[in-house]
C-alpha cells in the first residue's frame, strides 16, 4: 500500500487512496512533470509476485495505453518500481454507473440509450485495436460531471486470467458471458454480452441472473433464461428489449457481430422505438440442455468441493465439454437415422399417396359437375352455389382476428413519453394543444379514449398537451382608482399584489400611475399585478424646524430633514459651548421655528463656542505664471473657517521668491486660499486653495 507523499518514478506524488478492487488499489496523484492530477492503479502484492501474471500485465497494459478515445479512460503510463507495478490513468471526476443506478433505481430509456451508445463507442474503438475488455460491468463505467461516459480498467480487465471463475468472475460474475463462465475462448462478442447485461440492469434496476454463489450465477449465464426486461419495466420500447435479448444470446454467433452494428440499432431506437429492425436469431434445432445429477448440483451450489474454486471452474469446463459432446452425438444420430429407413414403411406411404390422389380427383369432378348442372339443380343450384361462395367469403372476412389493446394512462407524461407509450403498443397519437391553469406546459392534460379503454391497433388517441396557463396582454390601468383596477383584473383572472404610493405632478391623487408588470406585458391567469398610486403633486413649501438650543450636528440634521439646506455655521464666543444661538437666511434675516419656506432654502446658524485660537504657517513661492507674466506682485492669503473669512495676510513678492504666511484662527479645520495679483493690477482671479488643520 502506498502512502501520502510517496513518489513513483520521481514524478508521481501520491495524494490519497480513492478506491480499491479485487486486484488493485487506486490512488489520486500529482504528475509533477506535466503538472496535472492523475489516477494510479497499483497491482496488489499477491498479483505482483506472480511472474506470468506480471508479464501479461506489462504487455496488455501497454496495449491499453495505446487506446485514445473520448469514451475510454486514457492510460498515460505503465511502470514498475521496487516490485510495485502500476498504470497511470486519466483522473475522472464523477461516479460509476453502478452508483448512478443505485441512486436512481431505474434509468430512463433516453438515459440508458445515451450511456449504452457511449459504452459501445468505446468498445468499438478497443475492438478495432484488437483489445478485448472482458470485464464490462457498471462498476467499470464512469460518468463524469459533464455527462461523458468512459470505459475504465482495460489494462487489468483484459490481462485477468479468464480460465478460472475465481480470478475473472469474482465481483463480475453477474456480467460475464457464457463462454467466459465455461472458461472458454472469449472475444469482442463477450464484451457485447456483458454490455447487454449492463443495459438490462440500467433499465430494470437489477441483474437478470443472481444466486447464492458465483458458480451458481455462472451456471445461470450458461443455461438459465432471463426474465424479459419489459416484464419488469413496461416503459422499455420493444426494439430496445430486442437489442438486449440479441446481445445476451447464449451462443456468440447469435449476438451482434460487432459493436458498430449494435450502435446502429441503438441509434434507431431514438428515432423509431417501435420499429422492427432488430433481427433476433431463430431457435436452433436440437440445442442440448446439459443434464446434471443431484450430486453435481449440490456440489456446485454448496461450494464444498474439497478442491475449492478451481474444482468448481473445472466442473463448469466439464459441463461445457459435455454440452459440445452432446451436440456432436445428436448430429451423428440424425445422420444415422436418415440412412436407416424401413423399406416396408416406404411402400405403405406410396400406396396411401395414390389412394389419396384418387379421392381428391373424385371430389373435384363432383364440385365441377354441380356447378354446371350435371348433378341437378340447374340455374337454381347455380344461384345457391353462388350464394354459398359469397357467404363463405363473408364468413372468412368476419372471422379475421381483431387485435385490441388497452389505452395506457398518459396523464402527466411529456409529449414525447406519450408518443413512445402509444407507438409501443401500436396506437397513433393525435396531439391537441390546450391551455391549463394546473398542468405544466408540455405535459398531458387529458386523453380520449380514457385510460384502460380497449381499442384496435392502429387507432388514434387524442392527447391534450398543456401549453401552460392561458396568457394575454395586460391592459393599461393608468388613471383608474384602485377599486376600478381590482374589478378589471378580477374579470380576466388576475389580482392586485403590492400597492405603493408616489407623488405625481401629472396624475391625480388616488389614481394609478403605473403597474408592474407594465401595460402591454404578457401575463397568465393567477398572476398578481402591483400598483403604484398617486399622492398628487408634492408641495414645494416646508416649515422651519426648531434648531435654537441644539448642538451644531443636530441642528443641521433637523434642517435637512425639513428639506432645507444648511448654508453655513458662524461661531461666536459665549457661555453655552457648541449650542445654536440663532438661525438666519442668506441676507441675515432671522428665521423662526414654524415659518413656511421654499424647499431647499439655505439656513445659516450661529453657534456659541468658547474660542480656542491657533495658527497655521504656509510657505508661498509665486511664479511669473502666477502673476500672469509679471515679475512681481501681491500675494494675499485668506483663512476661512465655518463659512467665514477669519484672517487675511498680504505681502508683495518677486516671482520665484519664497515667503512664509502665518494665519490665525480657531483650532480645528479650515481652508486657505492664496490669491496672486500682478504688479499694477487689481484683479486676483488666479488663486490656489488648501485644506488645513490649525493646531
Amino acid at each position: 500500500m502506498l502512502v501520502k507523499g510517496m513518489y513513483l518514478a520521481d514524478r508521481y506524488e501520491i495524494i490519497e487512496q480513492i478506491g480499491s478492487g479485487g486486484m488493485a488499489d487506486v490512488y489520486k496523484a500529482q504528475c509533477h512533470k506535466l503538472n496535472r492530477l492523475v489516477a494510479i492503479k497499483v497491482l496488489k502484492k499477491e498479483f505482483s509476485q506472480d511472474a506470468t501474471f506480471v508479464k501479461r500485465f506489462r504487455v496488455e497494459a501497454q496495449s491499453a495505453a495505446g487506446l485514445t478515445h473520448p469514451n475510454i479512460v486514457g492510460v498515460y503510463d505503465v511502470g514498475e518500481e521496487n516490485g510495485i507495478y502500476y498504470i497511470v490513468m486519466e483522473l475522472i471526476q464523477g461516479i460509476t454507473l453502478k452508483n448512478y443506478i443505485e441512486m436512481k433505481g431505474q434509468l430512463t430509456v433516453k438515459e440508458a440509450l445515451n450511456i449504452s451508445v457511449q459504452i459501445a463507442n468505446g468498445l468499438s474503438a478497443a475492438h478495432e485495436n484488437r483489445i478485448i475488455h472482458r470485464d464490462i460491468k457498471p462498476q467499470n463505467i464512469i460518468i463524469s460531471r459533464d455527462g461523458k461516459v468512459k470505459v475504465a480498467d482495460f489494462g487489468i480487465a483484459k490481462m485477468a486470467d479468464s480460465t478460472t471463475v475465481t480470478t475473472n468472475a469474482a465481483g463480475s460474475v453477474h456480467y460475464i458471458s457464457p463462454e467466459q463462465a465455461r472458461g472458454g475462448y472469449s472475444d469482442a462478442k463477450s464484451d457485447i454480452y456483458s454490455l447487454g447485461i449492463t443495459m438490462y440492469e440500467m433499465l430494470t434496476g437489477k441483474v437478470p441472473f443472481d444466486g447464492e454463489t458465483n458458480v451458481a450465477v455462472a451456471l445461470l449465464h450458461i443455461q438459465g433464461e432471463m426474465i424479459p426486461p419489459r416484464q419488469l419495466n413496461p416503459e422499455i420500447p420493444r426494439s430496445f428489449e430486442k437489442i438486449i435479448l440479441k446481445c445476451t444470446q447464449k451462443k456468440p454467433e447469435r449476438r451482434y457481430s460487432s459493436a458498430k452494428e449494435l450502435i446502429a440499432d441503438l441509434k434507431r431506437v431514438l428515432t423509431n422505438p417501435g420499429g422492427e429492425y432488430v433481427v433476433l436469431p431463430g431457435v436452433v434445432a436440437n440445442e442440448t440442455t446439459v443434464v446434471m445429477s443431484e450430486d453435481d448440483m449440490a456440489r456446485v451450489n454448496a461450494g464444498t468441493d474439497p478442491a475449492g474454486a478451481t474444482r468448481k471452474t473445472e466442473f463448469l469446463d466439464d459441463l461445457g465439454e459435455k454440452a459440445n459432446d452432446q451436440d456432436d452425438d445428436d448430429a451423428d444420430d440424425d445422420e444415422e437415422n436418415d440412412d436407416d429407413v424401413n423399406p416396408a414403411l416406404e411402400k405403405v406411404v406410396k400406396v396411401l399417396g395414390i389412394i389419396g390422389g384418387i379421392i381428391l380427383f373424385a371430389v373435384i369432378i363432383f364440385i365441377i359437375g354441380r356447378a354446371v348442372g350435371f348433378f341437378g339443380g340447374g340455374k337454381e343450384t347455380e344461384s345457391n352455389s353462388s350464394d354459398t361462395v359469397l357467404s363463405t367469403e363473408s364468413t372468412e372476412e368476419t372471422e379475421l382476428p381483431v387485435v385490441e389493446v388497452p389505452v395506457p394512462d398518459l396523464a402527466g407524461k411529456t409529449k414525447e413519453a406519450a408518443q413512445a407509450a402509444l407507438t409501443d403498443i401500436g396506437l397513433v397519437m393525435n396531439p391537441v394543444e390546450q391551455s391549463s391553469d394546473t398542468v405544466e406546459a408540455g405535459l398531458v392534460i387529458d386523453q380520449d379514449p380514457a385510460r384502460g379503454t380497449m381499442v384496435e391497433e392502429g387507432e388514434k388517441v387524442t392527447v391534450y398537451i398543456s401549453t401552460g396557463k392561458e396568457t394575454f396582454v395586460l391592459d393599461d390601468l393608468s388613471n383608474l382608482t384602485q377599486s376600478q383596477a381590482e374589478s378589471k383584473l378580477s374579470v380576466v383572472g388576475l389580482s392586485v399584489g403590492s400597492v405603493n404610493f408616489e407623488y405625481s405632478a401629472t396624475v391625480t391623487n388616488d389614481r394609478i400611475i403605473r403597474t408592474s408588470p407594465e401595460a402591454g406585458s404578457t401575463v397568465s391567469k393567477g398572476d398578481k399585478i402591483s400598483l403604484v398610486i398617486s399622492q398628487g403633486a408634492e408641495s414645494t413649501l416646508t416649515k422651519m424646524p426648531s434648531v435654537v438650543g441644539k448642538n451644531e450636528a443636530n441642528a443641521i440634521a433637523a434642517i435637512e430633514n425639513a428639506k432645507l439646506t444648511h448654508g453655513g455655521t458662524n461661531f461666536v464666543e459665549g457661555n453655552n459651548n457648541d449650542y445654536v444661538a440663532s438661525a438666519n437666511l442668506a441676507d441675515g434675516t432671522p428665521v423662526q421655528e414654524g415659518k413656511e419656506l421654499e424647499q431647499g432654502t439655505p439656513i445659516y446658524i450661529t453657534v456659541m463656542r468658547t474660542a480656542e485660537t491657533a495658527t497655521y504657517s504656509l510657505d508661498v513661492t509665486p511664479t511669473t505664471e502666477d502673476f500672469y507674466g509679471a515679475t512681481s506682485g501681491t500675494v494675499k492669503v485668506i483663512l476661512s473657517q465655518n463659512g467665514s473669512d477669519v484672517d487675511v495676510v498680504s505681502k508683495t513678492l518677486n516671482a520665484s521668491s519664497t515667503a512664509t504666511f502665518t494665519v490665525k484662527g480657531v483650532k480645528g479645520s479650515g481652508r486657505i486660499t492664496v490669491y496672486y495679483i500682478p504688479e499694477g493690477g487689481t484683479d486676483a482671479t488666479n488663486s490656489k486653495s488648501y485644506d488645513v488643520t490649525l493646531n
